[in-house]
C-alpha cells in the first residue's frame, strides 16, 4: 500500500501554476475524470475544478500519495473541497512540468484513502 507523504513543493508549484493559468492546451482530463466531477458538483465548468484542485494543492504541506500509472509523468493522488464538499484528485504531471492529466476528481469511493 502507497505510503501518505508530503507532496512535494516542485510536483505541487507547478501543478497549481497549471491549474490558475486554466490554458485548455496544458490540462488534459479522463473522459471519465470530467464525467465524475460533473456528477459529483453538478458543475459543468472545468474551471471550477481547477480553482479547487489548485486551493487544495496550494497549502504548504498538502499530503498525498504518489500513484503508479502508465501515463508519462509523476502523478498524485489528494483530497481536495468544493463547495465545502471533499473530493478525490488525481493529477499526473507530465515530464515537460507544462503539462498535466486529470485522472481522478470524483467523491471518495470506498477504497480512496490516502491515510
Amino acid at each position: 500500500m502507497a505510503t501518505t507523504t508530503v507532496i512535494p513543493d516542485d510536483w505541487r508549484n507547478a501543478v497549481v501554476r497549471i491549474l490558475r493559468a486554466g490554458d485548455e492546451a496544458q490540462i488534459e482530463w479522463t473522459k471519465q475524470a470530467f464525467l465524475d466531477w460533473r456528477a459529483a458538483t453538478l458543475s459543468q465548468f472545468r474551471y471550477e475544478a481547477y480553482e479547487a484542485m489548485a486551493d487544495g494543492l496550494g497549502v504548504a504541506n498538502a499530503a498525498g500519495v504518489q500513484v503508479d500509472l502508465l501515463d508519462d509523468g509523476q502523478t498524485f493522488a489528494f483530497f481536495f473541497t468544493h463547495e465545502n464538499r471533499p473530493l478525490y484528485g488525481k493529477i499526473c504531471l507530465r515530464p515537460s512540468k507544462v503539462r498535466i492529466k486529470i485522472v481522478s476528481a470524483h467523491t471518495p469511493r470506498k477504497g480512496d484513502k490516502l491515510f
